[in-house]
């Protein structure tokens, strides 16, 4: 009796979801298990009758899933085999091994060698049983959805999640980030999905981004932040998608750190750059703080340094001297470096003083009772303010932002 290769529904399932979601392994697997020829042709030994194996780990708010394969490898013509003609045999518990993934794959005579990587690829894709889409979004909601833990994949393939681990997956710290991004930074979001709509990944996507290669050398640029994930491949896909978007910067590491550190995604026009070389740069981006309303800061991982520098809000890679605020808590707020004048808009470095030094000289009189502002007082949206922060009954422009600026101080 010629025995075919004999392959359970949910490992075909899973083979076809692995293909379509970048697994080469799982494409060349799909191909051998179609042909119309003998198992011997095909699989090395006398392994046959091939399923999955789901193996859990509560991991808090999600479960770890890692796929082992089980097969039969009894000879199932031999005259002492038991249940020699029971078809149901070889799905017996007992008549089972259960096999790591790579070494399913070495059973396959006709397939190539694979690398690690490869490999890896193979059994994070293995372990979600759905087709991933990736798309790039821009507003407040989606913002809002991708970060929300409620929203979350219930699964993942390691037992530390980034995603799951992320501190702004929490319903009020997402939804200042939302407003942080969309309405103050101008960025936009690249999402993973499974197809029931659950977050798989996330990475915030800059386009109005200006890489600094030296002092005088702006040169227009976009670049792909960190990538937050339940699944090891669900970070490729989001990288490829970035890249086939025209994306020209990613990170080169995935973590907080290294915030000057990234690869080349797609070449950018005028420099030698090429496509996977690995650069380090320094990084603005411009935010208009006017259009920003509502308050706190999301923990940053590139941007994480707030500057004002001629008049203008900036979010940068690096710290420097005129840096006013680092976004880098947990608690939905920006921690301030310096204060901000209200009058002049000028930075000064003195926790105590809420105008610089010049300012302070210009209105304020010593009287023998002690330093008293000059001028009459105006009363602005429930707080009274000097007179000489407004014209028209209006605050004057570096009073507006300064305003706006004391927003992200507030978690």
């Amino acid at each position: 009796m010629i025995m075919k290769l004999n392959v359970s529904n949910e490992l075909k399932s899973r083979l076809m979801h692995a293909a379509e979601n970048g697994s080469v392994i799982a494409k060349d697997i799909l191909l051998e298990v179609k042909k119309n020829v003998p198992v011997e042709e095909i699989i090395r030994g006398t392994y046959n009758c091939f399923s999955t194996k789901r193996k859990r780990t509560e991991a808090g708010t999600f479960k770890k899933i890692r796929i082992v394969f089980t097969a039969c490898s009894k000879d199932l013509a031999h005259p002492s085999f038991p249940d020699r003609n029971n078809p149901q045999a070889p799905w017996f518990p007992e008549n089972r091994t259960v096999l790591e993934p790579s070494t399913f794959v070495e059973l396959f005579k006709n397939l190539p060698k694979y690398s690690p990587d490869e490999i890896n690829y193979f059994c994070s894709a293995l372990s979600l049983d759905s087709k991933v889409t990736v798309r790039l979004h821009e507003s407040m909601n989606d913002f809002m959805e991708a970060y929300l833990e409620s929203n979350y994949s219930p699964i993942a393939d390691s037992d530390t999640s980034s995603l799951h681990s992320s501190c702004m997956r929490y319903e009020d710290k997402a939804r200042n980030a939302a407003d942080f991004y969309t309405n103050f930074a101008g960025a936009k979001i690249l999402v993973a999905r499974d197809e029931s709509n659950n977050i798989l990944g996330r990475a915030v996507v800059w386009n109005e981004v200006t890489l600094w290669k030296s002092i005088n050398t702006p040169i227009a640029a976009s670049l792909l932040d960190r990538i937050y994930s339940s699944h090891a491949f669900v970070a490729e896909l989001i990288r490829k998608q970035a890249q086939e978007a025209g994306i020209l910067l990613r990170r080169r590491y995935n973590d907080y750190t290294h915030t000057t550190d990234f690869t080349v995604l797609n070449p950018i026009e005028g420099q030698e750059w090429a496509a996977g070389d690995n650069i380090q740069v320094s990084l603005t981006v411009k935010v208009p703080a006017c259009r920003w309303h509502k308050k706190g800061v999301p923990y940053l991982d590139t941007f994480y340094s707030l500057h004002l520098a001629d008049g203008n809000l900036e979010l940068r890679n690096t710290e420097g001297d005129t840096s006013i605020a680092t976004c880098r808590s947990t608690e939905g707020c920006a921690n301030r470096r310096k204060y901000v004048c209200p009058k002049c808009g000028k930075i000064h470095p003195f926790p105590d003083m809420a105008f610089c030094k010049n300012c302070q000289d210009m209105f304020y009189i010593f009287t023998i009772f002690g330093k008293v502002l000059k001028g009459t007082s105006v009363e602005y949206k429930g707080k009274k303010y000097p007179s000489f922060l407004f014209k028209k009954g209006r605050p004057v422009p570096e009073f507006r932002r300064y305003l706006q600026i004391e927003k992200l101080f507030i978690s």
